[in-house]
Order: C-alpha cells, then sequence, then structure tokens
C-alpha cells in the first residue's frame, strides 16, 4: 500500500476517527468477543477436566486471526497481502497468549478470583459469596485482559505501523554515482 494513501478500511467514514481512538474501540470490542468466548469455553470445558489456562491457550490460538481481522477492518487497514500481516501479528497473539496463560494459570493457583469477590465484598460491606460451589475466572480474566490488550498494544502499533518514507528513499538518485 502506498504511503500517501489512506488504509483501506471497512468503511471510508471511519478515517474522521483517530487511529489511536479507533484501537481502543475495537480493543474494547474485540476483548468482549474474546471474554465472552473464553468464558463459555471455560464453562463447557473446564468440567470435562481441563485447566483454565489450557482453555485459554487453546482458544487464543483460535482468536488470533479473527482479532486481526477486527484490526484489518477498523484499524490499520487491509493490507496489500493479507497472509504476510497475519503471519507477522500472529507472534503477538502467541507472546500475549504466553503471558496470558502464564497469568491465568498463577492467578487460578493464588485463588486471586476469590480474592477479588473478598475485597469487593469487604468494601461494598456485603456478606461473602457461597464458597461451596465453583467461583469462575471473571475477575482473573480482567486482570489477563488488560496485561495482554497493553502488551498487544504496544506490539500491534510498531509491527502495523506505515512505514514512513526517509529521506534517503525520496533522494533523486545520481547516475554518475551509479556507475
Amino acid at each position: 500500500m502506498p504511503s500517501s494513501s489512506k488504509p483501506r478500511l471497512i468503511h471510508e467514514s471511519l478515517h474522521i476517527i483517530s487511529q489511536s481512538i479507533r484501537f481502543l474501540a475495537i480493543g474494547v470490542v474485540s476483548q468482549g468477543l474474546f471474554m465472552t468466548g473464553y468464558n463459555f469455553s471455560l464453562s463447557t470445558l473446564e468440567p470435562l477436566g481441563y485447566s483454565a489456562s489450557t482453555i485459554y491457550a487453546m482458544f487464543y490460538t483460535f482468536y488470533i486471526p479473527v482479532g486481526h481481522l477486527l484490526q484489518c477492518f477498523f484499524v490499520f487497514g487491509w493490507p496489500d497481502e493479507y497472509l504476510p500481516s497475519l503471519m507477522s501479528n500472529v507472534p503477538i497473539g502467541l507472546t500475549a497468549m504466553a503471558i496470558g496463560t502464564a497469568l491465568t494459570a498463577f492467578l487460578s493457583k493464588v485463588r486471586f478470583n476469590a480474592t477479588a469477590e473478598d475485597w469487593i465484598s469487604l468494601a461494598l460491606g456485603t456478606e461473602p459469596r457461597d464458597r461451596s460451589k465453583d467461583e469462575g475466572e471473571f475477575y482473573s480474566s480482567l486482570v489477563v485482559m488488560i496485561a495482554t490488550g497493553v502488551w498487544c498494544y504496544v506490539l500491534s502499533l510498531y509491527v502495523n505501523a506505515t512505514p514512513v518514507p526517509t529521506a534517503k528513499a525520496n533522494a533523486e538518485k545520481d547516475p554518475a554515482k551509479e556507475l
């Protein structure tokens, strides 16, 4: 894609919104979709004996192309070559998955969700929840979402940035130097 042209977004009207705001908005939508799908997968697969970190890793692997499509449509524009663009973004997703998997396992091990619920009950002055049934992973998911969201934001801006033309690239070639 030439650097002088606007990115090919899903609709021209999106160009009036700054790229940072689009990234944030799509990040919120994407994380909402991810958390919905992850929590559904968690409630479906955890009773079958899979750990929360394994479910997270499996779901995130399948979600990488979905997140990339959303970024292409709404934030960075459709690339000239989709597959190389996806492949350059896969390491971001895989490293985020590794961070998220490790963080999910850690938070599950330290029973972060139960602790967060206790803190909230204490702050609100309400009775702590009954622990006889499964407590879920909602608050742990929020922590993981924030950590991986920041990670992906920083790396995505770097990987998907439109190259800035340098003075050397724009300089006229000197025929005498090419001999």
